[in-house]
């Protein structure tokens, strides 16, 4: 049996918009039917920590480095509904790869 998904919303401080994206990938994925999914937020600072056993990093900075997992750029998630869609759509989309 595979362990849960765990997903880390990661942004500057790891605060306010880490949380906002963590509640609504949280609330697509219980829309889509996933189940045994564990969210996370982190800032950037602490982000080579919490990336540990992650399947996939939304974050709303961009990334100089490559943690080894698929990553989403989803500040779309805090702009608007169309952006926020798409962002939503390309994290559930890999997920339903990596199953």
């Amino acid at each position: 049996m595979r362990d849960a998904t765990k997903i880390v919303c990661c942004c500057g401080a790891g605060i306010c918009t880490s949380n906002y994206l963590r509640e609504e990938i949280e609330d697509r994925l219980k829309a889509e039917g996933f189940k045994n999914v564990k969210v996370q937020i982190s800032k950037v600072n602490d982000l080579e920590e919490a990336v540990v056993g992650a399947d996939l990093l939304a974050t709303t900075v961009e990334l100089q480095k490559d943690y080894g997992i698929p990553q989403v750029r989803a500040l779309g998630i805090m702009l608007d509904d169309n952006a926020a869609k798409e962002a939503l759509d390309n994290i559930v989309d890999i997920l339903k790869k990596n199953q």
